[in-house]
């Protein structure tokens, strides 16, 4: 390959990384947002679905438990929605038809279709951690950190204790 070619194609994969990493930001500031029918419930989402934020107004108070999951599943169903198609219209003109099917497959591959659960008995108490105490922080009631066995001291044979102090590990003094 001459070296014109060869700058032409650096030059090309060069702008192709540049739309990439600004296609990847992009992606990355996508939201989408929804409120119920009478403001009582806004709810805001990535793309993939994640809950990024719930508000509740005084109205929302006034539901019943079973109304006001109904009301929170439905907004957050609508702000999906929401996200999704600020997503393709992002996406689709920077891969083009023929790619986004496979960049939304790839996409939603981390997050299987599941059908939307309404209001339902709650799980049995010992399926879930128990609540902190009130006043205690979240992190004081973290996942246990394992605990490491101490290695069990070894007999020390030819004078070589692995006290590498007066040396370097690799022979010789410092």
């Amino acid at each position: 390959m001459d070296e014109a070619k060869l700058q032409a194609t650096m030059r090309r994969f060069e702008e192709q990384a540049a739309r990439a990493s600004a296609l990847k930001e992009s992606i990355a500031q996508l939201k989408g947002s929804a409120r119920n029918g009478d403001g009582s419930v806004t709810v805001t989402v990535a793309p993939s679905g994640a809950v990024l934020g719930l508000q509740l107004g005084p109205a929302a108070m006034k539901m019943s438990h079973v109304q006001l999951t109904q009301e929170i599943l439905g907004t957050i169903r609508q702000a999906t929605q929401q996200a999704a198609a600020a997503m393709e219209q992002l996406v689709r003109p920077a891969v083009g038809e023929a790619q986004f099917a496979q960049f939304q497959e790839a996409f939603r591959a981390h997050t299987p279709d599941q059908a939307p659960m309404g209001p339902s008995a709650p799980p049995p108490p010992g399926a879930l951690p128990a609540p902190p105490p009130p006043g205690a922080s979240r992190a004081d009631f973290s996942a246990p950190q394992p605990t490491r066995n101490p290695r069990p001291p070894r007999a020390v044979e030819d004078g070589d204790d692995d006290d590498f102090s007066t040396g370097s590990i690799f022979g010789g003094n410092r």
